[in-house]
């Protein structure tokens, strides 16, 4: 996994996180993104946008993830990026466990 940070327009992005997923597994990765703001969504997963902004974007083929840090929240913003980074991986691992074995090698179990 690679990450780079621009400084200037402070975003982190995570480049070509997800790659070749198909157009199903991309809405819902998307979706899962899109989420992180909802009031329904618990405490602890829910994202504050006045602290960061989440995107999510399909390129090519290729899911990427980036999060706008907004003020001193730096440490936040990479916290909840990383969660969530964690959570996509546990969600493929459910639902897609056979794009995890292709792209990534995971074992099935």
């Amino acid at each position: 996994m690679a990450a780079t940070f621009d400084s200037r327009r402070r975003v982190l992005t995570f480049p070509s996180l997800f790659p070749g997923v198909d157009t199903a597994t991309a809405a819902q990765l998307k979706s899962m993104v899109a989420s992180r703001t909802d009031r329904d969504e618990p405490d602890h997963k829910r994202l504050d946008a006045r602290r960061a902004r989440l995107i999510g974007t399909v390129r090519k083929g290729d899911f990427s993830l980036a999060i706008e840090i907004r003020g001193r929240n730096h440490e936040y913003a990479v916290t909840k990026a990383l969660n969530l980074i964690n959570e996509l991986f546990l969600s493929l691992h459910e639902g897609h466990p056979e794009y995890l074995v292709e792209r990534f090698g995971i074992s099935t179990e």
